[in-house]
């Protein structure tokens, strides 16, 4: 992994991570929420190698941060964070690539594909949102709800929370009852809870809580773009037992996509399918770079 900042034309910082080979193709990354640029690491601690994963598939991975360092927009959007990302892949001279992203990551790896066409050349989302949060979705969510609930009613005492997270080491878990997690990412989560933590939710308030709590309440807003108008294949991974992005959200990309790539898991849950089927996603990528340059486009 490599860090560095960026600073943006209006002079904003914009904190990402690379990671893979310098020479990969390159596929920009959108970490879920809270989260950070780091979130990728946490595969080690599942005994995943993914620096061998992306170097034995040619792949590089661009991450851009949407907190820890990265300055703070209180008027940050989907589109406009996309925005800030294209920006970042064109001072790295990046003309094409295709997007990748995990859970909350959803409507940023969206709103790039139907912002920017001519950059983006197809889409991979793992159990992402792909609809705003209305009472549909909402009674359909574990209590993870909670966070985004509060996010919108009573921001300050979502940010009191993530204040104290951040002062704080997170060693253990509670009752799976009060997580409201399914036993399998349960089960996983409490192998590495420290370091989901670390890479995730304390690294995305490390200087600050601001952007963790306005992104919480984005997920409420009318999206500014539309899924039914991205030319763009999105190939969408979604768990049986994911408890945090209900199926709606794949529904929504089997029903209204132009050309979806559906792929169900039984049995998987939230975490656990970006951890199993992390590999498969970065094999279809390079399967779909190699048809891309076959077929000369």
């Amino acid at each position: 992994m490599t860090e560095a900042i960026f600073t943006l034309k209006d002079d904003r910082k914009l904190s990402y991570a690379t990671y893979g080979p310098e020479d990969g193709e390159p596929v920009l990354y959108f970490h879920g929420t809270p989260s950070s640029r780091r979130e990728i690491l946490l595969l080690k601690s599942y005994g995943i190698n993914f620096d061998e994963l992306l170097h034995r598939s040619g792949l590089k991975l661009i991450a851009p941060d949407r907190g820890s360092l990265t300055t703070f927009h209180p008027q940050r959007t989907f589109s406009s964070f996309a925005a800030d990302a294209v920006e970042l892949l064109r001072s790295l001279g990046v003309q094409k690539c295709a997007v990748l992203c995990w859970s909350g990551g959803g409507p940023y790896a969206l709103a790039t594909a139907y912002h920017y066409p001519e950059l983006v050349t197809s889409v991979f989302i793992l159990c992402g949102i792909t609809r705003p949060f209305n009472n549909a979705v909402i009674q359909q969510m574990g209590l993870n709800r909670w966070y985004f609930l509060t996010a919108r009613n009573t921001p300050f005492l979502l940010r009191t929370a993530l204040a104290l997270v951040r002062r704080h080491n997170v060693t253990s878990l509670p009752d799976r009852k009060l997580t409201g997690l399914a036993d399998v990412d349960y089960r996983l989560l409490q192998k590495a809870v420290k370091d989901m933590a670390a890479y995730t939710v304390k690294e995305a308030v490390r200087k600050g809580t601001k952007a963790a709590v306005h992104e919480a309440g984005m997920y409420f807003q009318p999206y500014d773009f539309s899924i039914e108008e991205i030319q763009q294949p999105i190939h969408y991974w979604w768990g049986t037992k994911d408890m945090a992005v209900v199926e709606l959200h794949a529904r929504e990309v089997e029903q209204k996509a132009l050309h979806p790539v559906m792929h169900y898991r039984e049995g998987e849950g939230h975490l656990s399918l970006y951890i199993h089927c992390f590999a498969e996603a970065l094999q279809a990528i390079a399967e779909t770079n190699a048809s891309h340059i076959s077929s000369g486009r």
